[in-house]
């Protein structure tokens, strides 16, 4: 059997930024099914961090043209027009809605955009896929809200954690604290700074909790800088807490673990996440979170986390710093924390709805 891939969101694939997913979904599911051929196609050229299975093949399909057009043409004939070269027996599409062969079994896998669902394309094409795979009963949701008829086509999948992330001891927090927060105990975001995240609203509040506390907790960011969050990325020069605040732009997997697993606890602030993933590797840390009742995040934090009210800073502030004042409250957290699996569960259960 060969498999063709929408394999672009792999170039945009980052611990930070996207949990890494596609990765950690794609490269499993070559390796649960060494019989199967994947390939995976992309719009240019590009330098796999991890050796791709020996079952995965890139193929770099680059637009006829430049600019709008040249995008249009590869994902409404392009695309297809390879599938059909290559004899592609089945066709995963990943956080994109492209037009697919109508005499090809076709399947969609969205994980955190839920953008994805308001595009014209998406509206025009979701129809043709046999089946749509996602992270979350939030997204499930989203999902139905704008195309009630698919219901029937949705498998949900079990997210899952890198086993890069695991707890610290007191000895190894200590240290990572000294290296990154000048010894003090820290709150950490793992996200862009885009001003969809909330970042100057997670700014406001923190500025909220040390004025309120005077407290010696810092605050780290961890994520890559978008064109859109330039601003907010300048306003850290003038911002008056700016001591505190360190920021982490695009750290490598080992590093972001251990900056999770160091933290005195997450805020994640991403309002629409579909897939709340750095929840997660925060519980597989065995650190606790403060999240905005919004999007993925209550189902992924469940009891061990605070929950805030969307766009209400205050209350942000005070989940902030109940979470800090409080140490049988972060101990109740802690104890219900459940387990997360790897992966490897979610992508046998994709494996098994597009090959089967």
């Amino acid at each position: 059997m060969r498999i063709a891939v929408n394999a672009v969101p792999l170039l945009q694939d980052t611990p930070a930024d996207s949990g890494n997913v596609t990765t950690e979904m794609l490269y499993r599911l070559c390796r649960l099914h060494p019989d199967v051929e994947f390939l995976l196609i992309t719009d240019r050229s590009w330098e796999p961090p991890v050796i791709l299975p020996a079952n995965a093949q890139d193929l770099v399909l680059k637009p006829w043209t430049g600019g709008r057009l040249g995008k249009y043409a590869w994902r409404r004939w392009q695309w297809q027009k390879a599938i059909k070269k290559y004899k592609a027996d089945r066709v995963l599409c990943i956080d994109e809605v492209l037009a697919v062969p109508a005499n090809i079994p076709a399947y969609l896998m969205l994980t955190r955009q839920t953008e994805v669902l308001n595009r014209a394309s998406t509206a025009k094409y979701i129809r043709q896929y046999s089946g749509i795979l996602l992270f979350s009963t939030f997204m499930r949701e989203e999902v139905i809200k704008r195309f009630a008829d698919l219901d029937g086509k949705i498998h949900t999948l079990p997210p899952g954690v890198s086993e890069t992330y695991i707890p610290l001891n007191w000895e190894e927090r200590e240290e990572v604290k000294r290296e990154y927060a000048d010894g003090m105990e820290y709150y950490i975001s793992v996200a862009s700074i885009h001003p969809d995240n909330n970042i100057r609203p997670l700014l406001k509040a923190f500025s909220m909790l040390k004025k309120r506390l005077r407290t010696s907790m810092k605050l780290v960011l961890a994520g890559r800088l978008t064109h859109e969050g330039e601003e907010i990325a300048e306003s850290l020069q003038t911002y008056k807490f700016r001591d505190d605040v360190i920021w982490v732009e695009d750290p490598e997997e080992t590093e972001l673990a251990k900056l999770i697993a160091g933290a005195y606890g997450l805020v994640h602030t991403v309002g629409a996440d579909g897939l709340a993933v750095p929840i997660y590797m925060a519980l597989r840390c065995q650190v606790p979170a403060v999240t905005l009742y919004a999007g993925a995040s209550p189902e992924a934090g469940g009891d061990a986390s605070l929950n805030a009210v969307p766009d209400d800073i205050t209350d942000l502030s005070e989940k902030l710093g109940a979470l800090y004042k409080d140490e049988m409250l972060r101990s109740k957290l802690l104890a219900h924390i459940t387990r997360t699996e790897s992966w490897d569960e979610g992508a046998l259960q994709l494996g098994r709805v597009i090959t089967g």
